[in-house]
């Protein structure tokens, strides 16, 4: 479904970026990978034999360092297909009991990350005249979350960039965002058993979500089976939203 394509995909030494990156080139796309751990990344790399891969560190939260990791990317790659922005940090916080450093780095990862990685993919696309952004959100950036307030507002800002990029950057280039509910990841992996199966109640289909089934909405979107949407907001969270 991707070959010929080439796919950057950020965080993606774990969890859901590695899912997608592991569908991605099982489909056979051109992997570019990118998170700060790059000792992670290659053992991802080493993993995947499918395809080749191309691993950076980069903290995307810092705008040189992105600068400097498109230097690279245009080294080796004339052309970017598919750009999924999914490196993010999570935090719980009371309100009353946020503090300004929590602030800066949430919204410094969560958005402005992703607007650092979007300007100069975004050229990229311009350049070969098509291009497929998938930005992931939540579904706390979509109904919000208890306690997870300074979360939510991140990933409520990631769907307003994207509508409105979807508007800036069409016809040539399609921007979509996913948001999921609870996914089996290393992010939820301090959350007591009592908290994990009251998400599982409170989910339609009762249960909380693995990373492949994210992973296989991002290669629906990525691909050309998707080729006439744009400006969507997916929520990938069984259900969970209409409780």
């Amino acid at each position: 479904m991707l070959k010929g394509k080439t796919a950057l995909i950020t965080g993606a030494n774990r969890g859901i970026g590695e899912a997608i990156a592991r569908t991605f080139a099982k489909n056979g796309s051109h992997l570019i990978l990118v998170a700060r751990d790059i000792e992670s990344l290659q053992k991802v790399k080493e993993s995947i034999s499918e395809v080749e891969v191309d691993i950076f560190s980069c903290d995307i939260s810092k705008e040189s360092e992105v600068k400097a990791l498109f230097q690279k990317i245009t080294k080796i790659s004339k052309k970017l297909d598919i750009l999924v922005n999914n490196a993010a940090l999570l935090q719980s916080n009371l309100l009353g009991m946020i503090k300004k450093d929590s602030i800066d780095l949430l919204f410094q990862t969560n958005v402005y990350g992703q607007i650092y990685i979007l300007q100069y993919a975004s050229r990229m696309m311009k350049r070969n005249g098509a291009g497929s952004v998938i930005n992931m959100s939540s579904i706390m950036g979509v109904q919000g979350g208890k306690n997870s307030s300074l979360y939510s507002a991140t990933k409520a800002a990631v769907i307003g960039l994207s509508k409105s990029l979807a508007k800036e950057l069409a016809p040539e280039i399609r921007v979509n965002v996913i948001a999921p509910g609870v996914v089996k990841t290393e992010l939820i992996s301090d959350l007591s058993q009592e908290l994990l199966c009251e998400f599982e109640n409170e989910t339609l289909l009762k249960r909380i979500a693995t990373p492949q089934e994210i992973a296989d909405v991002a290669l629906f979107l990525a691909s050309d089976m998707s080729r006439f949407i744009t400006a969507e907001v997916l929520n990938v969270d069984g259900g969970l939203c209409l409780n």
